[in-house]
């Protein structure tokens, strides 16, 4: 545990098979919940395409801002 640290972080998350991408997500936020319940923020890292758009808004996810080189999104 890190003091003052309450932010998971999903860098990549990728799938071919459908719906796996989801699942990936939604299982690793429960695990780190299960371990570090410290964590209340899970954001991701997202590259700047539609696709990474539409997965993150489509799977419940909020978005937060658009970068350079990547656009954040949050799970809550």
């Amino acid at each position: 545990k890190w003091p003052g640290v309450d932010v998971a972080v999903f860098y990549t998350v990728w799938s071919y098979t459908k719906g796996a991408g989801r699942e990936i997500i939604f299982a690793a936020r429960k695990e780190i919940q299960r371990k570090n319940p410290y964590i209340k923020r899970y954001v991701t890292l997202s590259p700047l395409t539609e696709m990474a758009e539409r997965f993150h808004l489509r799977n419940g996810a909020k978005f937060v801002a658009k970068h350079d080189s990547c656009q954040n999104f949050e799970y809550a």
